[in-house]
C-alpha cells in the first residue's frame, strides 16, 4: 500500500470517512466514541484499513499523462549545492501532453519565468499534499484565461498568482500541458510536498515511475586519511576493492561508491538512487535512504555526494561515513526509486585489475583539479611540466616531481610532508605561474585566508565548515584556455554549510565579477557585489571560478522565423526571434518588453534555451504594421528594436 501523508484537515476528512465506514457495518454500531475504539483494537484496525484505503485510493497508481512515463531524473540527484527536489518524466522530446489531477483539489499558485521551473503550478490536493508541476507549455482553459488577463493588466510576462479564482479540479481533470519552459528540454518535473519544507519521494507514494533497469555500481574509492585507492566496475564485479596500505595499526578505511541508475535503454540521463546500504555479515554498517528531503537541509548534500566532474561518465559518488577496521568481506546494496536492487560482495586488496574510474575531464586543468571534494595536483604531467614548492619562512624550494610519484596526488599529501607549504610554482611551456595553497585546520568552524595572487591581495572567508576524516587543502590559479580573464578556486564541493565570501583587489578585478556555471560552461553575473576597501566583494554558497568581465554590449536580435508552439494544449502559429547576448544574459522575462505602435502590451515569452523570444501570431499587429521589442540584459545594457510582423 502506498504511503500517504496527512495534515490536520486531511485527518478530519479521514475521520469522516471512518464514520461512513462505521455506518456501513451494523456490527460496529456500538463504537461511537474514541474510548470504545481503544477497547476493540482488532476491529479498529480493520475499520481503519478500509477507511484509509478508501481515502487514499485516488493517490495510488497515479500517472501524470494517464499512461506510464519513464524517469529521466530522480529524487535526490545532485544539483551542486542541493538535491533534485522531485522526479522528471520523459515526454520523448515532445510538448503538449495533458497533465491530469492526481486527486481532488485546487491550484494554490501559478508562476511564469523563463528560468528555473518555467511555467509552474502548485496544486493542493484533499490529501494535504501540494503537487508541483513544472516546465509546462500552458494551462487548462480557466487558468490560461486568467493568466493572460493578469499579464495584460500588469503589462508583464513573468507573473505569480496566488489562489487563482478558478474552479477546483476533480481527479483526472486536465491541469496543464507539458513543455520545456524554464531550464531543460521537454519533460515534466513533478514534486510532492508535505508542507512548506518537506519533500516526499513520489515513486513510493502512489506515483507510477517507469524504471526497468537496476542501478549500476560503476566504481569505488577507499581512503585512509590522505591516501586514496580507486577501483573500477569490473574489479567490483569480481569481488575486489583496492585500499591504501595502512601507515598505523587499525587505521580506519572510508568508502565512496560511484553509482548511477537508468530507467530504460538506450542508457541516457543517469539518475541517482533511493538507498545505498553497506553491510558486513548482514549487519548494516552505513546506510543512506532518501524517502524525504527538506529544503532547509539541502546544503547537506555535501555530506553524502562528493564533488567530481562527470561530463564524460555517469554517476554520483556516495560517501558512506562508516569507519571500517578489519578486512572481512563486505556487501553493498543499491536500490533505485522503484525497488530494483543491485548487489556486490567484495574483499579488500592492495590492488585490483581493471580500468579505474576517470578523475577529471576536459573542463578542468589537468595540473590542478577537484575530485571527491578534494584538491588534486596533476603530477602525472611531470617532467614535461614542473611543480616547485615554497614553504613559509624557508628559502629552499622543493621539486615535487622528484619527491613524489608521477601520478595525480591529493594536495593534502603535500601538506602531510610539508606543513608550512605556502605556494606552488607551475612551469609550463616556458612560463611560470604561482598557485597559492592553504590548509584548513582540523575542527575549524570558519576559515579566513588572505593571500597574494599575482602581486594583488585576495581574501576569502568560508563559514560553517563541516568536519570530515581527511585534510582540507585549498588552491587558487588562473583559469587557462578561456577568453575571459578568470581565477579558479579549489576544491569544488568543499564541505561547508554557510557562505563563501570573497574580496579581490581592484587592481586584479578590473571589471565586474562573474561566475562560471560548472555544467553550462557559461558566465553569470554575481547579482550582489560591491566595492569595499578598494576590492570587489561578493559571496556564494560554493567555491566557484570567478571571471572579470566588462560587458557594455546590448543584446542583438537574430533573424525571425515563423514556427509553431503549444499554447494551452493546442499547436498554434508563433514568431521566433533569436536573442544574441554577450555574457550578461537576460535576467528575467520582464526584461523583454513588446508593444504595438500605440504602446499596447504584447506578450513576449523568452525561451532561455535556446535563447529565443516567442510571440503569438494572434497577438501581433496585422501584416507589415510595426511593433517594438525592448531588451535589457543583467548588466543594464538595453536596446529597442522596431520590427514588422511577417
Amino acid at each position: 500500500m502506498a504511503r500517504t501523508y496527512f495534515d490536520k484537515s486531511s485527518k478530519n476528512r479521514l475521520m469522516k470517512t471512518v464514520s461512513v465506514v462505521f455506518r456501513s457495518y451494523s456490527s460496529f454500531a456500538s463504537f461511537t466514541s474514541p474510548q470504545n475504539f481503544l477497547m476493540k483494537p482488532i476491529h479498529l484496525s480493520i475499520i481503519l484499513f478500509v477507511a484509509v484505503s478508501a481515502f487514499a485510493a485516488n493517490l495510488s497508481n497515479y500517472m501524470p499523462f494517464g499512461s506510464k512515463g519513464y524517469l529521466t531524473s530522480s529524487f535526490g540527484e545532485s544539483r551542486g549545492t542541493r538535491y533534485h527536489a522531485g522526479i522528471d518524466f520523459s515526454t520523448d522530446m515532445e510538448e503538449g501532453f495533458p497533465v491530469i489531477a492526481p486527486e481532488n483539489g485546487k491550484i494554490i499558485e501559478v508562476r511564469l519565468s523563463p528560468f528555473g521551473y518555467g511555467k509552474v503550478i502548485y496544486f493542493k490536493g484533499e490529501s494535504g499534499i501540494t503537487w508541483v508541476f513544472a516546465h509546462q507549455s500552458g494551462f487548462s482553459k480557466p487558468l490560461d484565461s486568467l493568466v493572460t488577463a493578469v499579464q495584460k493588466r500588469l503589462s508583464k510576462n513573468d507573473i505569480s498568482i496566488e489562489n487563482p479564482k478558478i474552479p477546483e479540479f476533480k481527479t483526472g481533470d486536465t491541469l496543464s500541458f507539458t513543455g520545456s519552459s524554464g531550464i531543460g528540454n521537454p519533460h515534466l518535473h513533478l514534486e510532492m510536498r508535505g508542507d512548506t519544507d518537506k519533500l516526499i519521494l513520489p515513486c513510493r507514494n502512489g506515483v507510477v515511475c517507469g524504471d526497468t533497469l537496476a542501478p549500476l555500481i560503476l566504481g569505488a574509492a577507499a581512503f585512509r586519511k590522505e591516501n586514496i585507492a580507486l577501483t573500477g566496475e569490473e574489479a567490483l564485479k569480481n569481488g575486489c576493492l583496492a585500499v591504501p596500505k595502512a601507515k598505523k595499526a587499525k587505521e580506519p578505511i572510508y568508502l565512496v561508491f560511484k553509482i548511477a541508475d537508468y530507467s530504460r535503454t538506450p542508457l541516457e540521463n543517469p539518475m541517482s538512487v533511493r538507498r545505498v546500504t553497506l553491510k558486513r555479515k548482514g549487519k548494516i554498517l552505513s546506510e543512506i535512504i532518501k524517502d524525504t528531503l527538506y529544503f532547509s537541509r539541502m546544503i547537506q548534500i555535501r555530506e553524502e555526494l562528493l564533488w567530481a566532474e562527470e561530463a564524460d561518465s555517469a554517476g554520483d559518488w556516495h560517501y558512506l561515513p562508516a569507519k571500517i577496521i578489519n578486512g572481512d568481506s563486505l556487501q553493498l546494496e543499491v536500490e533505485d526509486m522503484v525497488g530494483n536492487v543491485s548487489q556486490r560482495e567484495f574483499s579488500f586488496a592492495d590492488s585490483c585489475e581493471g580500468q579505474k574510474p576517470s578523475m577529471h575531464t576536459a573542463n578542468q586543468d589537468s595540473a590542478l583539479f577537484s575530485f571527491l571534494s578534494r584538491t588534486w595536483l596533476g603530477l602525472n604531467l611531470c617532467p614535461v611540466d614542473s611543480f616547485t614548492l615554497y614553504e613559509k619562512g624557508k628559502n629552499k624550494a622543493k621539486d615535487l616531481c622528484t619527491e613524489f610519484l608521477h601520478e595525480p596526488l591529493p594536495l593534502a599529501q603535500i601538506f602531510e610532508k610539508h606543513p608550512k607549504a605556502e605556494k606552488i610554482v607551475l612551469s609550463r611551456n616556458g612560463k611560470q605561474e604561482e598557485i597559492p595553497i592553504a590548509l584548513i585546520g582540523k575542527n575549524a568552524g570558519n576559515f579566513d585566508w588572505k593571500f597574494s595572487f599575482e602581486g594583488k591581495t585576495i581574501r576569502q572567508t568560508i563559514g560553517g565548515l563541516k568536519n570530515v576524516p581527511w585534510m582540507r587543502a585549498l588552491a587558487v590559479k588562473r583559469l587557462p584556455s578561456d577568453s575571459v580573464c578568470a581565477i579558479e578556486f579549489h576544491p569544488k564541493g568543499l564541505h561547508f554549510l554557510k557562505d563563501w565570501q570573497i574580496e579581490i583587489d581592484r587592481g586584479l578585478a578590473t571589471a565586474p565579477l562573474y561566475y562560471l556555471g560548472e555544467t553550462s560552461r557559461r558566465w553569470f553575473l554575481f547579482s550582489k557585489q560591491e566595492t569595499k576597501n578598494n576590492a570587489l566583494t561578493t559571496s556564494a554558497n560554493e567555491l566557484r571560478d570567478i571571471g572579470f568581465i566588462s560587458d557594455t554590449t546590448a543584446p542583438e536580435l537574430g533573424e525571425m522565423r515563423l514556427d509553431s508552439a503549444y499554447i494551452a494544449g493546442k499547436k498554434s502559429p508563433v514568431l521566433r526571434i533569436p536573442v544574441i547576448d554577450k555574457e550578461s544574459g537576460i535576467p528575467n522575462g520582464n526584461a523583454i518588453q513588446a508593444s504595438d505602435q500605440t504602446g499596447k502590451y504584447i506578450y513576449a515569452e523568452y525561451d532561455s534555451e535556446p535563447k529565443e523570444i516567442i510571440l503569438k501570431i494572434s497577438d501581433l499587429p496585422t501584416q507589415n504594421e510595426p511593433f517594438t521589442i525592448k531588451i535589457s540584459d543583467e548588466a543594464g545594457n538595453s536596446r529597442t528594436f522596431e520590427l514588422r510582423a511577417p
